[in-house]
């Protein structure tokens, strides 16, 4: 076989290649709020309607960050039986709350000055600890005071809460950061 119809065949097949998690995972938007269709994993026997994988996924390039909140599908479950509007919306805060972190996270590294890329990528590391610890202490406090959304008043008051805080730093929204290194 001639070596260019080789490299071209090769090209085709890379550049045809989609990789199968495209559905699988899901980012964060206002205007996409999630469906029950979106849980798409094997319940756990465990007492819960329902379960919300995520993650705030985090990219450093040489001149750039990006910072994503995502939804995992095949690791997120319901049980048909015991699901219902309160609980999906007690789902969807839950995916709100690594937005908020998300957005804090790329607030504190536009608030934090970096001399190259060395030291963008440890300083990175530590900010994104912190944050992540922070995140899920407040997953938590949420969780217990609207008693995973069985106390209707609590979920009301955590989910204005949250909204406004996410609209408070709507300035932090764009998920990809250019950055300047500074001597």
């Amino acid at each position: 076989m001639n070596l260019k119809i080789f490299f071209i065949l090769i090209a085709a097949c890379l550049f045809s290649f989609k990789p199968n998690n495209e559905k699988e995972v899901i980012l964060w938007r206002l205007d996409r709020p999630l469906t029950w269709d979106d849980f798409k994993g094997t319940p756990e026997k465990r007492f819960a309607a329902a379960s919300t994988s995520y993650d705030i996924l985090k990219e450093v390039n040489k001149n750039s960050v990006e910072i994503k909140a995502v939804f995992f599908t095949q690791s997120s479950w319901k049980k048909k039986s015991w699901i219902n509007d309160e609980v999906l919306a007690h789902e969807q805060k839950h995916f709100d709350i690594v937005e908020l972190y998300a957005r804090k996270l790329r607030k504190q590294i536009k608030e934090t000055k970096f001399t190259s890329f060395e030291d963008l990528k440890s300083k990175m590391e530590t900010l994104y600890d912190v944050n992540d610890k922070a995140m899920d202490k407040y997953q938590d406090l949420y969780d217990e005071e609207t008693d995973g959304s069985m106390n209707g008043d609590k979920q009301r008051e955590w989910q204005a809460k949250i909204m406004k805080e996410i609209k408070a730093l709507d300035a932090y929204k764009e998920t990809t950061l250019q950055i300047n290194f500074s001597k």
